[in-house]
């Protein structure tokens, strides 16, 4: 089931109770000084928001202009932006110098934020130029978490990033059965 795709500024007004409470309910997988990496998105706004609110200490690895800007006022957080070529309709940097930032970093925790998620498919993402960087969050780090909203469940996306097996926990709200 293919849903049209849309930009960040139109995503980011879709499905906001459930991306908040997913968000939420996160932050119950991180602990004061952990090294998170977290992806680009509507979702990672949320997620940034709640982290603020949770943590006094972190070291957060991220590709979101969106994330950085939140977060870089809080004092016990150690930001690393991977740079490259910026994607301005995601407000993400993506690219042969993001990955190879990526590369060569190691988190504990990364959180991915698709647009969509199948059984059969796995998940996936609209946005092409983003799918190596999620890959490599994947790749770069101990444990994966998924956030996504129930409405992405069942959907497929041309781009593939990854297994459900190579997931340690999906968060999403009460909307599936």
């Amino acid at each position: 089931d293919m849903k049209p795709f849309f930009d960040l500024k139109k995503r980011s007004a879709e499905q906001c109770r459930q991306k908040s409470e997913i968000s939420f309910k996160a932050m119950d997988c991180i602990s004061n000084g952990d090294i998170i990496g977290i992806d680009a998105g509507s979702t990672a706004v949320l997620f940034a928001e709640a982290l603020k609110e949770h943590f006094s200490r972190l070291t957060v690895i991220t590709h979101s202009l969106d994330v950085f800007r939140i977060l870089c006022d809080c004092e016990g957080f150690s930001l690393i932006l991977c740079g490259g070529h910026y994607l301005r309709e995601e407000h993400a940097f993506f690219g042969a110098l993001t990955l190879d930032m990526l590369k060569n970093l190691h988190m504990q925790k990364a959180f991915v934020f698709p647009s969509a998620l199948s059984l059969e498919y796995g998940i996936c993402d609209y946005q092409e130029d983003l799918y190596p960087i999620q890959k490599q969050l994947i790749q770069s780090s101990d444990d994966i978490f998924v956030l996504a909203d129930s409405s992405k469940f069942g959907q497929v996306r041309p781009g593939y990033f990854a297994e459900l097996e190579e997931i340690d926990e999906i968060v999403t709200d009460d909307g599936l059965s």
